[in-house]
């Protein structure tokens, strides 16, 4: 039920509790998401046709020597490791450029919800996240003031690690 009323103020933008109050309408939550999901395709098209471009110079260079040798061609290392390589790239440079706005958008969509998150003082327990911004630029001045330039890569390392297995998986 509490959902529904949480949903109810976020389009009509109304509450009395203080809980409500910290909740930002649909309305300015939009933006920021649309600018995150539109720049997260802008530069994936980009990467992903470069690293195919690559791709296709490094396959014609093969195929210059291999038709020297006349070998049979290999369907599979033509037409779809390179997709799968430009894929999985586009996708890491994508994720990694925009965790930044990534992380704003999160917390913006977070504050005034019952999120939880782990302390990472004692590793033991968790603590409500509370958080009252008005908007994105606060949210990055709050940021910056409160954690510092680096807290806008925190989940590196797991995005990292999520990348190298893909690659892993993609490249054995």
């Amino acid at each position: 039920m509490s959902c529904l009323k949480d949903a109810i103020y976020r389009f009509t933008g109304s509450g009395s509790s203080y809980q409500y109050r910290l909740l930002l309408p649909v309305h300015q939550l939009i933006i920021p998401t649309v600018v995150y999901t539109l720049s997260w395709d802008l530069v994936g098209h980009i990467v992903h046709s470069t690293v195919l471009k690559l791709c296709k110079m490094r396959q014609s260079t093969k195929q210059s020597d291999k038709d020297n040798r006349r070998q049979a061609k290999d369907p599979l290392t033509e037409n779809i490791w390179p997709e799968l390589l430009a894929g999985t790239v586009h996708c890491f440079v994508a994720d990694f450029s925009l965790l930044p706005l990534e992380l704003i958008m999160n917390r913006l969509h977070l504050q005034g919800t019952r999120a939880i998150v782990d302390n990472v003082l004692d590793a033991q327990s968790v603590i409500p996240y509370q958080a009252s911004y008005n908007n994105v630029q606060q949210c990055v001045e709050a940021l910056i003031d409160s954690e510092g330039v680096p807290s806008f890569w925190k989940g590196c390392s797991a995005l990292l690690l999520q990348y190298s297995t893909r690659l892993a998986v993609v490249h054995t």
